[in-house]
């Protein structure tokens, strides 16, 4: 029999439509660094793809390993999260220098019509610069980082798989904020001296040991749902808040003091500047990168044969994006059941056993239900992997009628401790569900009480789809009206002098 922690170790929930965005980006990210490679871009490494890569992974293990299907039942799993999310995942991003390799990895005629002409937009760039000043930087990652601690906004998040993500996202997204003026990707530039950074990771760091030092030392537990929720590891809700209170202090603290130490060593020093900022020169083309060339040449000749350059890479470009496009909402749309969504809806002691069930919060929908089942052993809560667990549910109006039973197992779930089962529940009302529970000659019966409400009937906005579409047509609106703009002029579309400032506009990562 496997042990309790090889079970939490195959406890995996992989999210479809983060790990189809997540995979997406590295092959644009890839693309785009090949192809600067071969122009002789000097900036770009190999060791800089590795980070970005490494980031990547760490965000989608972050997402989709134990840490997230744990993270209702220990606090701990739940920290070390966060942890990857704010300290790991985003100095690694932004180490392999992303913006142009993506850019340039984007197709021809995005790079061109969109993404080239939006970085060049005096707007943007004030909004990007601004985000990205340190003091605005620093003050966004603590507001997001002592806001989602607060206990009304953490429960929210336990509560809800939707506030989840948007907790995650908002995690990700002002660190990578945070640590772009720490890193200073490739073509940015600082705002502030280099020295700054020492003291503005130690305030950083001050603030991460004060959000800790609460949970540490606190003398009572700060989230409820971890005093309900069952122990799995034996040890109490508040060892579990101080053991991830000491997690936040050791990580944070190294992930600050670090590079904080690694710069002041660099400014004291006053070393030159790295080889990687020299002045770029042409790499030698080796016979492989000739013979590729020469077959891409010839596909894009073929090509140019059948239609005007602009007009395949319209097409292509539009092809790409629908297909993109349909996938991720599709995922979004589709991707079923998730933990987050189960709420703790019975919990008993009986004989050796203490039972906790799991279902949709509120009244249950007609149809299947999903169902989770933990079992524990009463004195040690120890959990009991060899255990059967039967389900059966029969109206509570009729006790007589014919039961539905469901034998649950480890099967479908992804908390591999935790048996899951659909019960079909037929019609409305008040209904009992009996919790039969055998390990060796042991058993115990459970009961309680459920409430099955008609299913609202209507049609369910594909909001999913909705998204693509809006940007799809914002897309649109932002190309016709960069080309209707010199006709509204009186200037003809093919101006010499038109054409050289367009390019001059796009000309960054579309070479």
């Amino acid at each position: 029999m496997q042990s309790v922690f090889q079970a939490a170790l195959r406890s995996w929930a992989v999210p479809p439509a983060a790990t189809f965005a997540i995979v997406l980006s590295a092959l644009v990210y890839l693309r785009g660094w090949w192809l600067l490679r071969r122009a002789g871009v000097p900036f770009l490494p190999p060791w800089r793809a590795v980070s970005f890569l490494s980031g990547l992974f760490a965000l989608w293990l972050a997402l989709a390993s134990p840490l997230d299907v744990l993270n209702a039942f220990l606090l701990t799993a739940h920290m070390s999260q966060h942890m990857v999310l704010m300290m790991v995942a985003p100095p690694l991003v932004l180490l392999g220098a992303p913006l142009i390799p993506i850019v340039r990895g984007l197709p021809i005629f995005a790079a061109r019509e969109f993404a080239g002409p939006f970085l060049n937009w005096p707007l943007a760039q004030r909004i990007g610069n601004a985000l990205i000043h340190p003091v605005v930087a620093l003050l966004l990652m603590s507001l997001a980082m002592f806001a989602w601690h607060t206990p009304a906004l953490y429960e929210l998040a336990l509560r809800s798989s939707t506030w989840h993500q948007v907790e995650h996202a908002c995690f990700f997204l002002t660190s990578l904020i945070f640590w772009w003026p720490v890193v200073q990707p490739w073509p940015s530039r600082e705002q502030w001296p280099r020295w700054a950074m020492v003291p503005y990771l130690l305030v950083a760091d001050l603030e991460n040991t004060a959000l800790s030092a609460i949970l540490v030392f606190s003398d009572r537990v700060l989230y409820p749902s971890y005093s309900a929720a069952p122990r799995l590891f034996g040890f109490s809700a508040l060892d579990d808040q101080a053991a991830a209170g000491s997690i936040m202090w050791v990580i944070g603290s190294l992930a600050f003091i670090v590079p904080a130490v690694a710069i002041a060593v660099q400014c004291l020093s006053r070393k030159p500047l790295p080889e990687a900022f020299a002045p770029p020169r042409r790499r030698e083309t080796s016979r492989w990168d000739a013979l590729w060339s020469s077959g891409i040449k010839s596909v894009s000749g073929f090509a140019k044969a059948r239609w005007k350059g602009a007009r395949a890479e319209a097409v292509t470009f539009v092809v790409l994006f629908a297909v993109a496009g349909f996938c991720f909402a599709r995922l979004l749309s589709g991707g079923g059941s998730d933990d987050d969504d189960l709420a703790l809806r019975f919990q008993a002691a009986s004989g050796p056993f203490a039972v906790a069930v799991f279902a949709p919060t509120g009244n249950l929908a007609l149809g299947p239900s999903p169902f989770s089942v933990l079992v524990q052993d009463r004195n040690t809560q120890e959990v009991l992997l060899d255990s059967t667990v039967d389900l059966t549910a029969r109206p509570s109006a009729d006790p007589q009628g014919q039961p539905s039973t469901v034998r649950a197992s480890y099967q479908d779930s992804q908390n591999k401790l935790l048996q899951t089962v659909e019960l079909d529940l037929p019609s409305a009302g008040d209904w009992t569900m009996a919790v039969a529970v055998h390990r060796d000659s042991q058993s115990a019966e459970f009961s309680l009480p459920i409430s099955v409400a008609k299913a609202e009937t209507g049609f369910e906005f594909p909001w999913s789809y909705l998204v693509v579409l809006v940007f799809a047509a914002l897309l649109s609106v932002v190309y016709f009206r960069r080309h209707r703009a010199p006709i509204a002029r009186g200037l003809p579309m093919s101006s010499p002098a038109l054409v050289h400032k367009e390019n001059a506009k796009t000309s960054i990562g579309c070479r």
